[in-house]
């Protein structure tokens, strides 16, 4: 955009692209611009570099017979130099640069936020812009991780349909008629069909998740005949507890049967498995 040349003739789906578009090329290229008119009908951009006497304009207006806008007027040639504060940059636009960098790392600091802006277009962006920018860019995104659970349902069947007998397991908890997310469990078929030649040696253990909602991983793996780690199964739960750990090791249990998990050595941190072990009840009920 540094480098974006203006033509006449340019077709615009509505207003807002065409201002978004300016935003950008005003970030990307220094310059000091101003909409010096902006109605329903017609945009008019001038810059405002070399104390106001640089002849680069733009002027867009709205074609009535094919409902978009246009440019009309292309002056295309700065007699200014690049400036290092730009006005019309603001936090809407800003957050949608960013969102990607919160999305990655929910605990962006402001200054990282002024950092990347300096660094990356040679801006200044002041402290109230950079935290302004940092909540819209936080609600988009947590609106995005939102509207993914409410696809959960959807990624099972999917799983499903791709790797045809694995098992997908969820758990909702329903609340006020809304139903919360609380555990995902997953086995792939490659994985069960494998588990019978599988050592008898499964290794046990949990983390933490770094996204939006948080939430504890909880994996088994064991190790195949040519000495590789392989997966078993994975779940996602809300905490790593007792009650989270009874459900994913019933799963796995049915998985390979009672006389199967009792010839297995579990590995794990915790004494995470000693029920297994020691309550032979428990098993006897995992397989029911």
């Amino acid at each position: 955009m540094a480098d974006y040349k203006w033509g006449v003739g340019t077709i615009f789906v509505n207003k807002d692209q065409f201002v978004d578009g300016v935003r950008t090329y005003v970030v990307h290229a220094g310059r000091n611009l101003k909409f010096t008119k902006n109605d329903k009908e017609r945009v008019r951009v001038r810059c405002l570099g070399a104390q106001g006497q640089c002849e680069w304009s733009l002027y867009c207006a709205f074609l009535t017979s094919c409902q978009t806008w246009q440019l009309r007027k292309v002056i295309d040639t700065h007699t200014c130099s690049r400036e290092f504060s730009i006005h019309l940059m603001n936090s809407k636009w800003l957050s949608k640069s960013i969102d990607n960098s919160l999305r990655e790392n929910p605990n962006l600091k402001l200054v990282d936020i002024r950092n990347k802006a300096v660094r990356k277009w040679n801006t200044k962006v002041t402290v109230s812009m950079a935290h302004m920018a940092k909540v819209l860019a936080a609600k988009e995104v947590e609106g995005l991780f939102r509207d993914q659970y409410k696809r959960i349902y959807n990624y099972a069947h999917e799983l499903i349909r791709s790797n045809p007998e694995s098992i997908v397991k969820i758990k909702v908890e329903d609340v006020n008629g809304d139903k919360i997310f609380m555990s995902f469990y997953t086995c792939l078929k490659a994985c069960k069909d494998s588990f019978i030649s599988y050592r008898p040696i499964i290794g046990l253990d949990g983390c933490f998740l770094k996204g939006q909602y948080r939430g504890e991983l909880l994996t088994a793996v064991a190790q195949d005949a040519n000495d590789q780690i392989l997966p078993l199964a994975y779940a996602i739960v809300e905490v790593e507890n007792k009650e989270t750990w009874s459900w994913f090791l019933e799963l796995l249990v049915v998985l390979g049967g009672p006389d199967k998990c009792r010839s297995c050595t579990f590995m794990s941190d915790q004494q995470k498995v000693l029920f297994i072990i020691f309550n032979c009840d428990l098993i006897v009920n995992f397989s029911e």
